[in-house]
């Protein structure tokens, strides 16, 4: 009994390691499976990244002479408050306010009733005075000749030589009368000095207007016009206006380019000391009165001396916090270049640094790509 005992209790003795050693092999084949994954590299390759098709002009070299401009006031050649000389009742206006009137159009009219008669009384005299010289002059030669027969003292030829000279200087003071009333009844007519544009009046018809009364309208020569700006001292000899020979003077108004070219027409004999400008005036054609006075500008003054560059389409301009680039290509990618812009001519722009004539600057397909980016230039 107790062998039988003894032999059961070593069968499942056996069973028992035999599951053990079971469980070990898996466990053991489970993690050796495990590391084995781990042993095998795997290799990906990256696939290349595709070029961009870009379109691309070449930088083409030019000599451009660069424009500044500086703020200006648009000033009337002439101007003036016509105040009549003469006082009266003012009958009649003949132009209407705003009007452009040639130079010497009557343009009010006031009463010229006692000018008038003063002037007449004044001719008047004249005439009397100068027949009153014709008898004088008469008489004196009278006394001239009965002097030789001595019909007469040396005394009274004397008084008559006196009478003949004061005789005389009333006819001077008579006729300088007459030109004094013929001036004022003249003034009667209020004209326009110059050809020019006529303000608002500031009387009506059967108001009394004089010296005293202030002016009637204001009158401006509107055609030529200038400009009037001030430039830096150091400025003068960059463009060469002490002999009034730059190049061009351009207007800018409102922030567009205008049409109108102008001439250096003044430059100031000395430096403000307060601020070491001189004050410069340009004169411009205002035919069709499109400039007004009192206008502000801005006056493009276009230096002497041309700078070397290049020039591109303005579309391939970018701009960040840092500066103003364009994109070129450097071995087939797209590569930043800084550049220093000057002016814009038309669609196109000057660029005086960072960029030379015949390197290719991207102009299309720019939105789809940054620098470092593959391109390619697209046929």
């Amino acid at each position: 009994m107790n062998q039988g005992c003894d032999h059961s209790m070593y069968r499942r003795i056996c069973r028992e390691h035999t599951m053990k050693k079971t469980i070990t092999l898996l466990t053991a084949s489970i993690l050796l499976a495990g590391c084995g994954g781990n042993s095998q590299p795997t290799e990906q390759t990256a696939a290349p990244v595709p070029s961009t098709p870009v379109t691309v002009v070449l930088a083409e070299e030019m000599a451009h002479s660069p424009i500044q401009y500086h703020v200006g006031r648009m000033e009337a050649v002439e101007s003036a408050q016509l105040t009549p000389r003469t006082s009266g009742f003012l009958l009649n206006k003949l132009f209407d306010d705003g009007a452009f009137v040639e130079a010497g159009a009557v343009l009010f009219e006031i009463d010229p009733t006692s000018y008038q008669a003063a002037f007449d009384a004044a001719k008047a005299t004249l005439s009397e005075a100068q027949s009153a010289l014709s008898l004088t002059q008469l008489n004196h030669e009278r006394t001239t000749q009965m002097l030789k027969s001595g019909g007469i003292s040396q005394s009274q030829l004397d008084l008559s030589i006196a009478e003949l000279e004061m005789a005389r200087s009333r006819v001077v003071s008579a006729r300088a009368n007459v030109r004094v009333q013929q001036d004022n009844l003249d003034q009667t007519q209020v004209k326009a000095p110059y050809s020019g544009q006529l303000g608002k009046s500031n009387f009506s018809i059967g108001d009394m207007v004089g010296p005293n009364f202030g002016p009637l309208i204001d009158l401006i020569k509107m055609d030529p016009i200038d400009a009037t700006f001030s430039i830096k001292e150091s400025e003068l000899s960059q463009y060469q206006l002490q002999g009034k020979q730059a190049t061009s003077v351009l207007l800018e108004r409102d922030g567009q380019l205008t049409d109108y070219q102008g001439n250096i027409a003044f430059v100031d004999n000395k430096v403000n000391a307060a601020s070491g400008t001189v004050t410069i005036s340009a004169s411009f054609d205002n035919s069709e009165a499109g400039l007004l006075p009192n206008q502000f500008v801005r006056v493009g003054l276009t230096s002497a001396e041309p700078l070397s560059g290049v020039q591109i389409p303005h579309k391939a301009i970018h701009q960040d916090q840092l500066a103003q680039y364009v994109l070129t290509i450097e071995e087939g990618n797209a590569v930043r270049r800084d550049v220093v812009v000057g002016d814009r001519i038309g669609q196109d722009v000057f660029v005086a640094n960072g960029l030379d004539a015949g390197e290719p600057v991207i102009v299309g397909g720019l939105q789809r790509i940054r620098p470092g980016a593959p391109v390619s230039v697209a046929e």
